[in-house]
């Protein structure tokens, strides 16, 4: 038996770890910016907040179905990461920096649409790329990496915030997103899913 491959799993955890840290500004800057610049209800901002869960419970289970019948020779999460990770990452980018509340909406929407359509590939490449075994242990490393995700962007995100304005943290959010696809690109080889047999 095969001792769990520790490097391929951190490396694995990028995923997870630039998608925690992303959610974790995405809550504590939008609702505030939103409040600041355009909205004094409460209601409304918690409703656009709610955002992101309607949008993972219609299009996560969808887009992992999916990619479970993808076949490329990036295999069969890559091309969703590929795609979605850099498109987010200019999405987040713009949160901030957007002038009118029609605009600002139009980009959530479309950051939270976007996340929803790599966030379940990149989860699922751990239990893809894991020996039954060994998923529990490699699970926890995933969960360690997005906790860390979320500790940095709280405090890293706060300092921004504080040092140069509102639109530091979603830079930073932005560049740990495209960090992450080039260690998952570069350094996780999903298997030629064309070669595996049709589902």
């Amino acid at each position: 038996m095969q001792p769990l491959n520790y490097r391929k799993t951190f490396l694995i955890g990028f995923g997870f770890f630039a998608s925690s840290l992303a959610w974790s500004l995405y809550n504590s800057f939008v609702p505030v910016m939103l409040e600041e610049r355009y909205l004094q209800s409460t209601a409304l901002i918690g409703f656009i907040m709610t955002i992101d869960n309607i949008f993972g419970v219609i299009f996560q289970p969808l887009i992992g179905q999916v990619s479970d019948r993808t076949r490329t020779r990036f295999g069969r999460r890559m091309p969703y990461i590929l795609i979605g990770i850099p498109a987010c990452a200019l999405a987040f980018f713009f949160i901030p920096r957007t002038g009118s509340l029609i605009i600002m909406m139009s980009v959530i929407i479309l950051f939270n649409l976007i996340m929803s359509i790599w966030r379940s590939p990149v989860v699922s490449l751990m239990p893809d790329m894991t020996p039954p075994i060994h998923r529990s242990k490699a699970n926890g490393i995933i969960n360690l990496m997005g906790g860390v995700g979320g500790i940095i962007a709280f405090l890293a995100g706060g300092y921004l915030s504080n040092a140069y304005g509102d639109n530091a943290p979603f830079l930073m959010g932005s560049i740990v997103m495209v960090f992450a696809l080039v260690m998952l690109f570069f350094f996780v080889k999903e298997p030629d899913s064309r070669r595996m047999a049709r589902i």
